[in-house]
């Protein structure tokens, strides 16, 4: 968070508001983990903060917020951000149904799969709402007809388009290295690369992997990855960023959120993409980058599959869909993925010398959200 206002010259006392995205606040997260994350890092008492929970877009939603707030007049300066440490989700204790119920049998809950723990509603256990996420990715593939090979396809074009990006130097346009301190076996190191990326992986590798089970094409190799992880972005009026001589990388264009049946889980942001492309009165031939998020493969292709449908029978090009690959293979956590999208394709944009890109991300419980930006 203070490396991003660093970077772009705004001091830490002109942020008004500071959303952070996070789905499992663990641990330090106490809750509102963006108020704590803000104490922490040095921000001033008074600079306010919240934590926003969309799932996989929760940093995304939180910064739409904040554009809203902007667009109003409401906000000059504000600052979205996302974080999820998915190696240290907690456990928790389950609870009866009855409030204060006595204590009796308990069982220990994975937060990171389970929420926080309690009994799970009998009308949504009804419809299978809890659906796993990798089912939901099995379910996409059924209704698309994608085949293992198309899957695990574009799982190696995520992996190749990212090693790519990393060894050119343009991921590290947008990452913010960290020091890590010395340990008992490690000096200390500069660690700025992200770790999930697979350059080295081929189509029989990942063909080899056997599928996870309650599916029959999904794998550890054509999902994404278990991640820790943070990003943030500052964003600003006109006027706000005049004052201080600033030079914005784009603009916020238009939004848009759809839902759909949980069980098909990944498919929402085709919706909400054509929703965003109509609010910005744009065509889809006019966007010179596609950021679809890749939770799975066979959702990301699931999304390509019902974009024509929403679209007029467009179909996205492959040199402008995720050119520097996505989630499959630089990691996916929860939620810092949302920030991290605008900067990326922020970051493309300007690098292409480009106009228009747009973002979707899908959203577990059915979800999708979609932005639009415009380089400056």
């Amino acid at each position: 968070m203070v490396a991003a206002c660093e970077r772009v010259g705004v001091p830490l006392d002109r942020i008004e508001d500071i959303t952070a995205g996070c789905v499992n606040v663990a641990h330090e997260g106490m809750g509102d983990i963006g108020r704590w994350a803000a104490l922490a890092a040095g921000f001033p008492d008074s600079v306010p903060a919240v934590t926003v929970n969309r799932f996989c877009a929760s940093s995304l939603t939180g910064a739409i917020n904040l554009s809203h707030a902007i667009r109003s007049g409401e906000l000059g300066f504000g600052l979205a951000s996302g974080v999820e440490s998915m190696s240290r989700s907690g456990w928790a204790y389950t609870k009866g149904d009855a409030p204060f119920s006595p204590r009796g049998p308990v069982f220990l809950l994975d937060t990171m799969w389970a929420g926080a723990g309690g009994p799970p509603n009998p009308k949504l256990l009804a419809v299978n709402a809890y659906v796993d996420m990798i089912k939901t990715a099995q379910n996409v593939a059924d209704r698309y007809g994608l085949t293992r090979e198309e899957i695990d396809a574009f799982a190696l074009r995520s992996h190749q388009h990212a090693a790519k990006a990393r060894d050119s130097g343009r991921l590290a346009l947008e990452i913010h290295p960290v020091e890590l301190p010395a340990s008992r076996s490690e000096p200390a190191r500069l660690f700025e690369h992200d770790e999930g990326i697979r350059g080295d992986t081929t189509a029989e590798k990942l063909a080899a992997l056997p599928p996870q089970p309650n599916t029959t094409q999904m794998t550890a190799g054509n999902s994404s990855a278990l991640n820790d992880g943070a990003s943030a972005i500052v964003l600003a009026s006109e006027e706000a960023a005049q004052s201080l001589n600033l030079a914005p990388m784009a603009r916020v264009v238009a939004s848009a959120t759809h839902a759909l049946d949980p069980q098909y889980m990944g498919i929402a942001p085709a919706f909400a993409m054509a929703k965003a492309l109509q609010r910005a009165k744009l065509t889809p031939d006019q966007i010179d980058v596609w950021e679809v998020h890749e939770a799975f493969s066979a959702q990301a292709l699931g999304v390509l599959r019902e974009l024509p449908n929403q679209l007029d029978g467009f179909e996205v090009p492959d040199d402008k869909l995720n050119p520097n690959g996505g989630a499959v293979a630089i990691g996916h956590p929860f939620g810092a993925s949302g920030t991290r999208y605008v900067l990326t394709l922020a970051t493309e944009l300007k690098q292409r010398g480009a106009r228009y890109g747009i973002l979707g991300v899908c959203v577990g419980s059915g979800q999708g959200v979609a932005l639009v930006i415009e380089s400056l």
